[in-house]
């Protein structure tokens, strides 16, 4: 059936490794809005986050933010979910025992962390940046403790989006996710890792394809009639929905498998203005 959506991821899809977006990019998802397709845009970021990186004249027809938690249709927002406060209790108290990095993610206004967590978590992003880290993500856990970060004595949890979790090292988050699996079995909720040094903790059965049904169902589409293009693990639930599902070139080679192609540059090649480009020319 025809592509009449296009679905995107934003980190390691549509951002470069500077977390923007290209001009050549901007331009052409302007014109295939123009031609009549609609474009989605599907990511791990908040709407807050998503302000930061895309340009102020880049539109989307919908959106999914934080990994689903958040579906917007144009401006106006159509759905809100947020984790339980007890569970933020838990997780950011856990984080801080074992000097993980963490982000709390209100669903309006700026991401925030305990005070009394600040030093290790600063010290973290002092060292050189580790090679399995990507430039993106390590561009922005420098930001977020420079700039984005909101230290206080005690956090607004009142609703909160989404936890980030990260680590410079993998086994870390390894072990952290097994963690996360434990505590899972007594409160349930959803884990997504964009990379391999993060994961990410939103409401149970939440994913980006149940935000993008939402989006399919206002504008009276079938799930056949969208294409996605992603590059982590948290598109695959989206990957599963669509009708056809791209990989980019960067992606872990989970992803690859689960695709039915795969760009033939990176992120940082442009590489989905040129896969765009040669698809709907």
């Amino acid at each position: 059936m025809a592509n009449k959506a296009i679905v995107l991821d934003l980190d390691g899809t549509t951002l470069n490794e500077r977390n923007t977006v290209n001009e050549t990019l901007e331009q052409y998802i302007g014109e295939l809005r123009e031609s009549g397709k609609l474009i989605f845009i599907a990511t791990g970021r908040t709407l807050e986050e998503v302000r930061d990186v895309l340009p102020a004249g880049m539109e989307a027809d919908g959106m999914v933010t934080a990994n689903g938690m958040s579906v917007f249709i144009g401006k106006e927002q159509i759905v809100e979910h947020a984790l339980s406060t007890e569970l933020v209790e838990e997780l950011v108290a856990k984080a801080g025992a074992e000097e993980i990095f963490y982000e709390v993610h209100p669903n309006e206004g700026t991401r925030m962390a305990l005070l009394k967590d600040k030093d290790y978590m600063v010290k973290q992003g002092l060292i050189p940046k580790p090679e399995t880290v990507d430039e993106n993500e390590w561009l922005s856990r420098q930001d977020a403790v420079e700039d984005k970060i909101r230290w206080s004595e005690q956090l607004d949890i009142s609703s909160v989006a989404k936890i980030y979790f990260f680590s410079n090292e993998m086994d870390t988050i390894r072990k952290w996710k097994a963690e996360l699996g434990k505590i899972k079995q007594y409160n349930a909720f959803t884990t997504a890792s964009s990379t391999h040094h993060n994961v990410e903790v939103t409401v149970e059965g939440i994913t980006k394809a149940t935000g993008v049904q939402l989006l399919l169902k206002h504008f009276q589409l079938a799930p056949e009639n969208i294409l996605a293009v992603g590059d982590g693990e948290n598109d695959l639930p989206l990957f599963k929905l669509a009708g056809h599902c791209v990989a980019m070139k960067n992606a872990t080679d989970l992803v690859k498998e689960q695709a039915d192609e795969v760009t033939e540059y990176s992120y940082r090649e442009d590489g989905l203005y040129r896969f765009l480009k040669a698809k709907f020319h």
